[in-house]
């Protein structure tokens, strides 16, 4: 991600595999900014959930939990599940083989405002076509 001022990453042992939290800051570049995941696990499967984007308090995402059992406010690949989430919820669920396939979402912003993004990702597999790109862009 441009203009991190700070990375976290935690474990958490909410349902095994384990979960791992996510979390950065960011400086709003525009009026809008696209989150967009980056995903590819060959042979398993890559986990999202929890996906945040929070100013001042206020969630500027829409379904970032996927409770809806849709993927309400989100573009791109369309594969979600139940019961692999967080508690056992719904979650963002990829499996492509041999390529990215990319999730985003879009979302208003202040320019200059501070952004902080958190999400919580596990991989059900793991080597060199293992890979989570996350990014994001005015």
């Amino acid at each position: 991600m441009s203009n991190c001022s700070n990375i976290n990453t935690t474990t958490v042992a909410l349902s095994a595999p384990l979960f791992f939290q996510v979390s950065v800051l960011y400086i709003a570049q525009g009026m809008n900014e696209t989150l967009t995941f980056g995903i590819r696990n060959d042979p398993s499967y890559t986990y999202l959930d929890n996906i945040s984007v929070l100013s001042g308090g206020q969630e500027l995402l829409t379904n970032g939990n996927f409770e809806y059992g849709t993927q309400l406010g989100w573009s791109g690949a369309s594969h979600l599940a139940s019961g692999s989430g967080i508690c056992y919820s719904y979650c963002y669920v990829d499996g492509i083989v041999g390529r990215l396939d990319y999730v985003s979402q879009t979302f208003q912003t202040t320019p200059g405002s501070l952004l902080y993004i958190s999400f919580y990702i596990r991989w059900g597999g793991n080597g060199s076509g293992v890979i989570a790109n996350v990014t994001i862009y005015p």
